[in-house]
């Protein structure tokens, strides 16, 4: 093998890893904060604690995800 086509063989290989790299990273991107859903209730991730997902309960309402609000019930214990 020629030092020239030794060149070009490295060259095009360099030139094929870069392509690769841009297909994959453009793959990898994702939408920030998605809602995982049933039909009216979804979780929407936020971060990790450790091994546990952390993030907030969504709910729909017209179309529209919004926050879904603690109610706290008080029970009478007899």
């Amino acid at each position: 093998m020629s030092l020239k086509s030794r060149l070009t063989f490295v060259a095009l290989w360099v030139v094929s890893i870069l392509i690769v790299g841009v297909l994959v990273s453009a793959q990898a991107r994702r939408e920030p904060n998605p809602v995982i859903s049933g039909a009216d209730i979804g979780f929407r991730p936020e971060g990790w604690k450790g091994t546990a997902r952390t993030g907030t309960f969504m709910v729909k309402i017209n179309g529209q995800w919004v926050e879904a609000v603690d109610a706290m019930k008080t029970i009478r214990l007899q």
